[in-house]
Protein backbone atom coordinates (compact mmCIF):
# COMPACT_ATOMS: atom_id res chain seq x y z
CA UNK A 1 0.00 0.00 0.00
CA UNK A 2 2.09 2.85 -1.25
CA UNK A 3 0.87 6.25 -2.33
CA UNK A 4 1.57 7.58 -5.81
CA UNK A 5 4.30 10.20 -5.98
CA UNK A 6 3.12 13.36 -4.25
CA UNK A 7 -0.13 11.68 -3.25
CA UNK A 8 -1.99 12.94 -0.23
CA UNK A 9 -4.60 11.11 1.82
CA UNK A 10 -8.06 12.68 2.10
CA UNK A 11 -9.63 11.46 5.35
CA UNK A 12 -13.02 13.05 4.58
CA UNK A 13 -13.25 11.18 1.28
CA UNK A 14 -12.33 7.96 3.07
CA UNK A 15 -14.97 8.48 5.76
CA UNK A 16 -17.58 8.86 3.02
CA UNK A 17 -16.53 5.58 1.38
CA UNK A 18 -14.48 7.06 -1.45
CA UNK A 19 -10.86 6.39 -2.35
CA UNK A 20 -8.66 8.29 0.14
CA UNK A 21 -6.14 9.14 -2.61
CA UNK A 22 -8.26 10.48 -5.48
CA UNK A 23 -11.66 10.85 -3.79
CA UNK A 24 -13.41 9.38 -6.84
CA UNK A 25 -13.47 5.57 -6.73
CA UNK A 26 -15.19 3.40 -4.15
CA UNK A 27 -13.21 2.20 -1.13
CA UNK A 28 -15.55 -0.70 -0.32
CA UNK A 29 -16.97 -3.37 -2.62
CA UNK A 30 -19.48 -4.43 0.04
CA UNK A 31 -20.46 -3.11 3.47
CA UNK A 32 -17.13 -3.86 5.19
CA UNK A 33 -15.08 -5.54 2.45
CA UNK A 34 -12.43 -3.19 1.06
CA UNK A 35 -12.06 -3.11 -2.71
CA UNK A 36 -8.91 -4.63 -4.20
CA UNK A 37 -8.04 -1.33 -5.88
CA UNK A 38 -9.54 2.02 -6.80
CA UNK A 39 -11.32 1.98 -10.17
CA UNK A 40 -10.39 5.65 -10.79
CA UNK A 41 -6.72 5.95 -9.80
CA UNK A 42 -5.62 2.33 -9.37
CA UNK A 43 -4.57 2.67 -5.70
CA UNK A 44 -4.03 -0.81 -4.28
CA UNK A 45 -6.04 -1.67 -1.14
CA UNK A 46 -5.15 -5.40 -0.97
CA UNK A 47 -2.72 -4.95 1.91
CA UNK A 48 -5.23 -2.95 3.99
CA UNK A 49 -5.76 -4.89 7.20
CA UNK A 50 -7.51 -2.94 9.91
CA UNK A 51 -7.94 -5.90 12.24
CA UNK A 52 -9.99 -5.09 15.33
CA UNK A 53 -9.01 -1.41 15.49
CA UNK A 54 -12.28 0.13 14.29
CA UNK A 55 -14.35 -2.29 16.39
CA UNK A 56 -12.77 -1.05 19.61
CA UNK A 57 -13.74 2.54 18.81
CA UNK A 58 -17.25 1.50 17.74
CA UNK A 59 -17.79 -0.37 21.01
CA UNK A 60 -16.57 2.57 23.08
CA UNK A 61 -18.63 5.19 21.23
CA UNK A 62 -21.83 3.13 20.92
CA UNK A 63 -21.55 1.96 24.53
CA UNK A 64 -21.09 5.51 25.76
CA UNK A 65 -24.14 6.72 23.82
CA UNK A 66 -26.37 3.79 24.83
CA UNK A 67 -25.33 3.70 28.49
CA UNK A 68 -25.49 7.48 28.79
CA UNK A 69 -28.94 7.52 27.24
CA UNK A 70 -30.08 4.67 29.47
CA UNK A 71 -28.91 6.40 32.65
CA UNK A 72 -30.34 9.74 31.58
CA UNK A 73 -33.78 8.38 30.77
CA UNK A 74 -33.71 6.15 33.85
CA UNK A 75 -33.36 9.17 36.13
CA UNK A 76 -35.47 11.63 34.09
CA UNK A 77 -38.37 9.21 33.62
CA UNK A 78 -38.46 6.95 36.72
CA UNK A 79 -42.00 5.80 35.92
CA UNK A 80 -40.93 4.08 32.67
CA UNK A 81 -41.05 0.31 32.73
CA UNK A 82 -37.69 -1.51 32.44
CA UNK A 83 -39.09 -3.16 29.31
CA UNK A 84 -39.21 0.22 27.57
CA UNK A 85 -35.52 0.71 28.30
CA UNK A 86 -34.81 -2.80 27.01
CA UNK A 87 -36.62 -1.98 23.76
CA UNK A 88 -34.93 1.37 23.15
CA UNK A 89 -31.29 1.28 24.22
CA UNK A 90 -30.06 -2.03 22.79
CA UNK A 91 -31.58 -0.98 19.45
CA UNK A 92 -29.82 2.39 19.69
CA UNK A 93 -26.51 0.62 20.38
CA UNK A 94 -26.93 -1.63 17.33
CA UNK A 95 -27.93 1.24 15.03
CA UNK A 96 -25.04 3.45 16.17
CA UNK A 97 -22.63 0.52 15.74
CA UNK A 98 -23.81 -0.13 12.19
CA UNK A 99 -23.58 3.55 11.29
CA UNK A 100 -20.04 3.94 12.66
CA UNK A 101 -18.39 0.72 11.49
CA UNK A 102 -17.79 1.58 7.81
CA UNK A 103 -16.53 5.18 8.32
CA UNK A 104 -14.18 4.14 11.12
CA UNK A 105 -12.81 1.24 9.06
CA UNK A 106 -12.30 3.63 6.14
CA UNK A 107 -10.44 6.08 8.39
CA UNK A 108 -8.20 3.24 9.60
CA UNK A 109 -7.39 2.29 5.98
CA UNK A 110 -6.63 5.93 5.14
CA UNK A 111 -4.41 6.17 8.20
CA UNK A 112 -2.50 3.08 7.07
CA UNK A 113 -2.01 4.66 3.64
CA UNK A 114 -0.79 7.94 5.10
CA UNK A 115 1.67 6.24 7.44
CA UNK A 116 2.88 3.83 4.71
CA UNK A 117 2.03 0.65 6.62
CA UNK A 118 3.31 -2.47 4.87
CA UNK A 119 2.63 -6.18 5.38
Amino acid sequence: MTLPTGGKVNFLAAASGKCPVCGQGRLFKSYLKAADSCAACGQDFKAADTGDGPVVFVILIAGFIACGGLLTTFFLYPDWSPMIHLMIWPAVAVIVSLLLMQPLKALMIASQLRNKVRD
